[in-house]
């Protein structure tokens, strides 16, 4: 007897092409997993309106067939991985979109798996408006910072951008450039981003005009704030994880926050502003700052009030898992 290839194999294979068809209209780069799939079908990597590949990638994995087809309601199908693959998804290291590939109607559903698997979710929500052969780019690859601007190559143009993109209003008054040398930590090697570094900015900018009114931060002005985390990300000038970002942002209406370690590019830039600067120290258009520079590093640090009341019970709690819980355990570090 010949074997006999599987329906679901075939039914993988449809979901796949699906995939790699919807790359190709698209234009952008399809690499599927040939060995070792351990839960990652292949990867796209996107190429940006220029024709170039900027190495942002998203990993995809495909289920194919109408038995992963289950509602949830009108509005989403519903998933609920393996506990293997819901761990993995997890920790990958990019985003991962779970495509869902109705065989007999030729229509794929997709999500990012990962986003959803970070929020502490165990299924999974596909939306039933979200078919993948209906997708733009952006939105493709939205989760990896990449954004629908321009890259752009020039560290000048990149400083340029972010001195003039700015908000100049008689109660709000900050820039990009504010922003980011606002933000300068840890020797200049980290960038810090929370919303007081805008407010903060903006505080001093309106007092420096002679105004002395800050009012509350105004959608458009939260917006704006944001569109800079997504510029970082765009630009490549420092790595942290943007889709938790977006997620803040789209899933609770909350600027994120974080320190993020700034790319080669980053401090490329910090290295032009440094030249600059001393260029106008030279030809008398800025004072010498008496040590003082402009990308500088500032300090970042908890507020103790906001757990010092706690210390005594997780001093406590950590007493009482090592008296009841491991008694027999003894980890302590003794110097030499």
């Amino acid at each position: 007897m010949l074997p006999k290839p599987g329906v679901s194999q075939a039914q993988e294979r449809r979901g796949i092409a699906a995939v790699q068809s919807f790359a190709a209209e698209i234009g952008q780069i399809w690499r599927e997993t040939s060995t070792g799939d351990v839960g990652i079908d292949g990867q796209l990597e996107l190429v940006n309106a220029s024709g170039y590949a900027t190495g942002r990638t998203v990993a995809v994995q495909v289920k194919a067939g109408t038995s992963y087809l289950r509602k949830r309601g009108e509005e989403y199908w519903v998933y609920k991985p393996e506990k293997k693959h819901e761990l993995y998804w997890e920790m990958y290291p990019m985003p991962v979109l779970l495509v869902l590939h109705d065989t007999e109607e030729k229509i794929s559903y997709w999500t990012d798996a990962r986003q959803q698997l970070r929020s502490g979710t165990k299924e999974i929500l596909i939306p039933r408006n979200s078919i993948l052969q209906n997708t733009t780019v952006d939105r493709i690859f939205e989760n990896t910072g990449s954004g629908s601007e321009p890259f752009i190559e020039s560290i000048e143009e990149i400083l340029r951008e972010m001195a003039f993109k700015r908000i100049v209003r008689r109660e709000f008054d900050v820039s990009y450039l504010d922003l980011f040398t606002h933000g300068l930590t840890n020797m200049c090697r980290s960038l810090y981003f929370g919303i007081e570094i805008a407010a903060e900015a903006a505080s001093y900018n309106v007092a420096h005009k002679g105004e002395s009114r800050l009012v509350a931060l105004t959608p458009s002005y939260h917006e704006f704030v944001f569109s800079f985390v997504r510029f970082i990300a765009a630009q490549n000038l420092a790595s942290f994880d943007f889709s938790d970002c977006l997620s803040d942002w789209n899933d609770y209406g909350l600027q994120p926050f974080f320190v993020a370690t700034l790319s080669s590019r980053g401090k490329s830039l910090i290295t032009y502003i440094g030249r600059l600067e001393t260029h106008f120290v030279e030809n008398k258009l800025l004072d010498d700052g008496d040590g003082l520079r402009v990308a500088q590093e500032g300090f970042v640090g908890m507020d103790f009030t906001s757990y010092a009341s706690r210390i005594p019970r997780i001093n406590r709690f950590q007493q009482i898992y090592r008296e009841v819980i491991s008694p027999t355990i003894t980890s302590e570090t003794t110097p030499d």
